[in-house]
């Protein structure tokens, strides 16, 4: 669609540049740059707004699928405050998106939605990435309807399919936990054991600053988590506090940090863990490690409230995540029951 005059156009600028889209205006017969941007869509919106503040609205302007992410995920950060690895998640969703980016709003209809759930699990994908695009759906056509860029939702009739997991998550065996605590000297191997003995999420760790450890009192804050009741206060098991002493004596804000300094992101440990697991001859994912503590606490017949708090499962006698000194005695207690 052709844009009326005096609206302003976009140009992609030469070169390797970060921000390479610009808007610009004609303003006394010369042209000036009001903003620079990642992408087209993020440019197109800020055009649209601009010319909305100034009283230029583009007649006709269809929302597309695409300018809706843009403007869903700066609001939907900005009032939740996800971490780090559930916006990438967010990010990898919108990919899974790509026939409907260009697509006007309103002219997506259940049979685009669900064709996209289909291609996802024809390319051999699975559940959890189906559901995971399914919830991003959700929330931006939410976001839609708050707005009134839509009227309809057909993002709730979607269907998954059954889950067949490829392979179900397997706890450490207690030959494979010696294992570890014998081979220290290899690089992440700690990070394995303070997985396994917190029960914590991967992205929880990545995502631990050192001024969330306390040492004294001998417990970590969980500050980021992909749910509400993620947000907890975890006890440090005897095994790995002198573990976590090590680490907190390195530099860094992250509790674990590469020798950059820098923090993991997911993939890069990813390449961590499949060199730890390949010197131990070993077949685990990051995320056993969190039913191996689940396991552990079950085997050790821990309290189920007290296990519950601890993974941050939703529990019941959970107030706002308000500890009292009482609670972190008992969760401390309750976390070196496990051997």
């Amino acid at each position: 669609m052709r844009k009326p005059n005096g609206y302003g156009s976009i140009k992609k600028l030469s070169g390797n540049r970060r921000r390479p889209f610009v808007f610009v205006i004609t303003k006394d017969g010369k042209q000036k740059a009001m903003g620079y941007f990642c992408s087209q869509v993020e440019a197109e919106i800020y055009a649209a707004d601009f010319n909305k503040k100034n009283n230029k609205i583009l007649h006709g302007h269809e929302i597309i699928f695409s300018e809706l992410f843009y403007r869903w995920l700066p609001f939907y950060i900005d009032k939740h405050q996800p971490s780090k690895s559930t916006i990438n998640s967010y990010h990898n969703s919108y990919k899974h998106c790509l026939s409907l980016h260009e697509m006007p709003l309103k002219k997506i209809k259940y049979y685009h939605l669900q064709d996209i759930i289909d291609t996802v699990k024809r390319k051999g994908l699975s559940y959890s990435t189906c559901k995971k695009i399914r919830s991003t759906l959700s929330l931006m056509f939410k976001y839609a309807l708050m707005m009134e860029y839509v009227d309809k939702n057909y993002v709730m009739l979607l269907n998954l399919g059954k889950n067949k997991q490829k392979r179900p998550h397997k706890p450490f065996t207690r030959q494979k936990i010696n294992k570890l605590c014998s081979n220290l000297n290899i690089e992440g191997v700690d990070t394995v054991l303070i997985l396994i003995y917190t029960g914590m999420r991967i992205g929880e760790l990545l995502e631990l600053t050192k001024d969330n450890v306390y040492l004294r009192q001998k417990y970590i804050k969980i500050t980021k988590s992909k749910t509400k009741s993620g947000l907890r206060i975890i006890p440090i098991h005897e095994k790995i506090f002198p573990l976590i002493q090590i680490r907190m004596q390195t530099p860094g804000k992250y509790l674990i940090c590469r020798h950059d300094e820098k923090p993991y992101n997911y993939s890069i440990y990813c390449t961590l863990w499949d060199k730890i697991m390949l010197a131990l001859n070993a077949k685990y994912t990051p995320h056993d490690c969190r039913h191996t503590c689940a396991t552990l606490m079950d085997n050790a017949e821990v309290n189920y409230n007290a296990k519950r708090k601890i993974l941050g499962h939703a529990c019941s006698d959970v107030t706002n995540g308000v500890y009292t000194h009482k609670d972190i005695r008992q969760l401390r207690k309750a976390i070196n029951k496990i051997k």
